[in-house]
């Protein structure tokens, strides 16, 4: 059975999607609210804010960031680490971002790891380096299970990047057979578009056919409602 035919569970709960290249906040005041306003992992990992000095100027979020990272013991480096990744990728500085996220990874273990790793792909997308994104991806797939559906829709899009048309649509195709969570409105998105240029016309159908039934609400569902509006005005 082909993989728009399967049903899949529910939306899972929010966990960063893989984001489009140039993504950009207006200011530097948006992107320094928007790194604290972000979804903080849920576990563990220290939450470097309480640290911060009061009332810290936008643009002194980093330095502090770096010389916490730099001088911590080892929970406060990381999670200095982690909040510099989100500050960057926030500004649009993707591949700062993703060093930063690595630095960060480098200090973790478990589903703290695989979250950081798994930003770090999301900041290499970003960067449009999609062969390190494809690592990042991979190795969360092996990492995380909770995290697997979203890396794997990370890793279609590494590959898309780096040329691999018939990869990127066999993994979407072996996501999309198993429970896919939140990554499944993306996924079945761009899996029929790859359908309709293999002129796979039924696969094509099926897979708007489950978007519009299992994410009418989505921004995927929308985009495709409006596409075909254009074309059958």
């Amino acid at each position: 059975m082909g993989p728009v035919g399967v049903a899949s569970i529910g939306p899972a709960a929010y966990t960063a999607r893989p984001m489009r290249p140039r993504a950009l906040f207006p200011s530097l005041w948006l992107a320094a609210c928007a790194v604290l306003a972000l979804a903080w992992p849920a576990h563990a990992l220290e939450r470097i804010e309480n640290r911060l000095p009061a009332k810290l100027p936008a643009d002194s979020l980093a330095p502090v960031l770096r010389r916490l990272e730099a001088g911590g013991p080892r929970s406060t480096s990381a999670a200095a680490a982690f909040t510099l990744g989100q500050f960057h990728h926030a500004r649009g500085e993707y591949r700062l971002a993703a060093e930063a996220y690595g630095r960060a990874a480098a200090r973790l273990q478990g589903y703290e790891r695989a979250e950081a790793r798994y930003r770090a792909g999301l900041a290499w997308l970003g960067a449009e380096d999609g062969g390190r994104a494809r690592a990042a991806f991979e190795e969360v797939s092996t990492l995380s299970q909770p995290l697997r559906p979203l890396a794997q829709l990370g890793l279609s899009q590494a590959l898309a990047l780096t040329g691999e048309g018939a990869r990127e649509m066999d993994v979407l195709k072996r996501l999309l057979e198993g429970p896919a969570g939140e990554a499944e409105p993306a996924a079945l998105e761009r899996y029929a578009v790859l359908c309709d240029r293999a002129h796979r016309v039924a696969d094509a159908v099926a897979a708007r056919d489950r978007l519009q039934r299992r994410w009418p609400r989505s921004l995927e569902a929308a985009r495709m409602g409006t596409t075909a509006k254009l074309v059958n005005p």
